[in-house]
């Protein structure tokens, strides 16, 4: 064996030479820990931020041959820079606006169990919701008008049948909160994406007429009220026993039976 065969291996070094970790540098390193710049990075003067979308309501009108009370509200939507669209994926939460419009003292009535008492309006006649609606926005540069379909119920035991069908003429203040997502042509042709803003909505008065005229279109002069199947079957049950022929005329008998309320005993 040579005196070469004798030498000692030195242990493999790192490929890269010393590596410091979050925690600082190695450790028997003299070298200091890298400082990370967390700053956020300066947006480049002229750099693309993406299309500026503004939406309003242009209109409603209910579907005449939708299976279900539907309104069609229609939107229009424009873009100042006129790139290509190429297409947006929209959401709507449609909120009530009550105190943007003004109640007359009979109205006020009918909607005490909304609101309560007139006294107390200022601070129960916010802002609520009543649904969500979808969709989608097709290819366009500039500006472009769509339809946004929203089905509807006559149940007056859902808030916002009871408060439409409360209001006797005038209008329905509505704002659209507007979210989804923006598929534009960059000025390189590339696809983008971006996110709607949160603050992206529209406001709207639709007359009360529309509503109207959609549950008329749908079950003519008939409410809705939802009622537990006990009371469904105490109904059936007294029908049977009346001979009477409908729900209708059963509860009719019911109310000319009861005895007259007091007006002492009412609430006020």
């Amino acid at each position: 064996m040579t005196d070469e065969d004798n030498k000692e291996i030195p242990p493999a070094q790192p490929a890269h030479g010393p590596q410091a970790g979050p925690a600082g540098p190695e450790r028997g390193s003299d070298k200091p820990a890298e400082k990370v710049d967390n700053r956020p990075l300066a947006i480049k003067p002229g750099a693309d931020h993406g299309p500026e979308m503004t939406f309003e309501i242009l209109g409603a009108t209910h579907e005449p041959f939708a299976a279900q009370p539907t309104l069609r509200f229609e939107l229009g939507a424009s873009e100042p820079s006129n790139r290509e669209i190429y297409a947006i994926t929209l959401t709507a939460q449609i909120n009530f606006d009550p105190a943007r419009r003004d109640y007359d003292a009979a109205t006020k009535d009918d909607l005490f169990e909304l609101f309560g008492a007139p006294e107390r309006w200022p601070s129960t006649t916010r802002s609520f919701l009543w649904t969500h609606a979808k969709t989608l926005v097709h290819t366009f540069s500039g500006a472009i008008t769509f339809g946004m379909e929203v089905p509807c119920t006559a149940d007056l035991e859902m808030v916002a049948s009871r408060y439409i069908q409360a209001l006797p003429d005038g209008e329905v203040p509505l704002s659209f909160h507007f979210t989804g997502r923006v598929l534009y042509a960059a000025p390189n042709r590339q696809v983008q994406v971006v996110h709607l803003p949160w603050t992206t909505k529209a406001e709207y008065k639709m007359p009360v007429s529309v509503f109207g005229n959609m549950i008329k279109h749908h079950h003519g002069e008939s409410g809705f009220a939802n009622l537990h199947n006990d009371t469904l079957d105490a109904l059936k049950a007294y029908k049977r026993q009346r001979g009477l022929h409908t729900f209708d005329a059963c509860v009719l008998d019911l109310l000319e039976r009861a005895p007259a309320p007091n007006p002492e005993e009412a609430i006020g």
